[in-house]
């Protein structure tokens, strides 16, 4: 959901650090998965930038103490209110498995008694996700989203456009019976092998 100022690596741990903070202190620890920008972000080394976080649903209401701590943050950064947002949870697949397609990131925060727990979802699901929703006419998004996959690719260690079209299959079996979009782009954004100065990597564990 942008709105928002964008945000970076270090500023969304320290926003982490603050809701595990105050889990912490109401005496429970929250699990979160986040996807999208956020999650290569995080756990990449390609993506930089991100103006919202992407998580899986937590259930509804939020307790008070999560929702007065986001709000918080969102104003002392001047992020967008709804920088973290469950709205994915409409795109995820039903076909992944909460612990072999996703990995823990990190505990937070990072200097105290642990109140956060985020994961990150695998290479393959993440590019899965990144296939079944891409934007490729999006002027504002399609580069971004072309890069995140490109970069997918290389971490993946995917050899192939059908290799590619697999691992959506995996994860959205009806979006891989007619994959012509996918197919148009990936033909056009393939990347080489090994054909960058610093190999893509993800997903990195908290650094």
């Amino acid at each position: 959901m942008a709105g928002g100022k964008m945000f970076d690596r270090a500023s969304l741990l320290i926003a982490f650090d603050r809701i595990g903070a105050a889990a912490s202190a109401n005496g429970v620890i929250l699990d979160i998965a986040i996807y999208g920008g956020s999650a290569l972000m995080i756990a990449s080394n390609f993506r930089f930038a991100t103006e919202d976080v992407d998580m899986a649903e937590i259930g509804q209401p939020w307790p008070a103490w999560l929702a007065t701590e986001v709000d918080a943050i969102a104003a002392d950064n001047d992020w967008s209110r709804e920088w973290l947002n469950d709205a994915v949870q409409f795109h995820l697949s039903p076909l992944a498995d909460s612990a072999v397609d996703h990995q823990e990131f990190g505990t937070f925060p990072r200097d105290g008694l642990p109140g956060l727990r985020v994961s990150v979802p695998s290479a393959e699901y993440m590019l899965a996700l990144k296939l079944k929703s891409m934007r490729i006419n999006d002027p504002a998004k399609g580069a971004r989203e072309t890069a995140d996959i490109r970069g997918l690719i290389l971490a993946g260690n995917i050899k192939s456009i059908d290799d590619a079209i697999a691992v959506l299959a995996k994860f959205f079996p009806k979006s891989a019976r007619e994959p012509d979009a996918q197919r148009f782009l990936l033909k056009h954004i393939w990347p080489e092998q090994g054909d960058d100065d610093v190999p893509p990597r993800y997903p990195l564990g908290r650094r």
